[in-house]
């Protein structure tokens, strides 16, 4: 097992085995994308990788990647399938793996995800616009790691642009963007969606929230529903916002 100085905590990215113990750092990880999309399996760049030597045990030991950025947010649990290694270059493919935990939002990491950020600056408004169906996950997944938790609301009326919600994601891309603005994170289920406006709104006043096209885009939503997602369907969505905020359909 390598154990790697302190000044590997210059670089970006640190992988550690499930005993905490760094086993090397590098300077970017760049996702790729995947065209078989069985069994989560994802290949990785790892670029700038500070061992030459990198042993990695294969499918039985549980990794983890680390970083300072995103204040904490980002986080990665896998299992390494294959490694090809190359002069500065580390290609892996990892089975990403679920940790089991009592905090919310620690599982918000989705492929995709850092590389989406590294346009974030250069990108439309409502970008999710392009992306299809469950793909827009990765830009709630880039909101979160951007953003983080909203912790603070200083409008007194929200519009939800209904027009914008093509479907079941687009929802939380559209409420993230109304309540928050580019990149703002409302949650990706509706849980999220509870805890965060409950957390918001002032017990002591509801915020206005208008609902524009609402009917458009309930049957957007109702038509696109996940499998096994019945509790999140346009009217169990639509009375989450009402439990804490007075909603306006238009």
């Amino acid at each position: 097992m390598i154990i790697l100085q302190a000044d590997a905590m210059e670089n970006k990215y640190e992988i550690r085995n499930s005993s905490d113990q760094l086993i090397f750092s590098c300077n970017d990880l760049i996702e790729f994308y995947s065209f078989m999309e069985t069994n989560n399996n994802y290949w990785f760049a790892f670029t700038g990788v500070s061992e030459q030597n990198v042993n990695l045990i294969m499918n039985d030991e549980i990794y983890s990647i680390k970083t300072d950025q995103f204040a904490g947010r980002f986080y990665c649990q896998f299992t390494v399938k294959k490694i090809i290694k190359s002069p500065d270059v580390l290609y892996a493919c990892l089975s990403l793996t679920s940790r089991i935990c009592t905090e919310m939002y620690s599982e918000m990491y989705k492929v995709g995800a850092l590389s989406f950020l590294k346009e974030a600056d250069d990108l439309e408004e409502r970008v999710w616009l392009d992306m299809k169906g469950s793909l827009k996950l990765i830009y709630i997944s880039a909101s979160y790691l951007k953003n983080g938790i909203p912790r603070t609301l200083d409008k007194d009326t929200i519009v939800i642009e209904g027009k914008y919600i093509q479907d079941y994601y687009a929802f939380f891309c559209e409420l993230g963007h109304a309540f928050i603005g580019k990149f703002g994170y409302m949650g990706s289920c509706i849980d999220d969606v509870s805890q965060l406006v409950e957390d918001l709104c002032s017990k002591d006043r509801k915020i206005n929230v208008i609902w524009k096209d609402s009917d458009l885009s309930f049957k957007a939503i109702d038509n696109t529903l996940p499998v096994n997602c019945e509790m999140s369907a346009s009217d169990f969505l639509l009375g989450t916002l009402e439990e804490y905020c007075n909603v306006i359909l238009e």
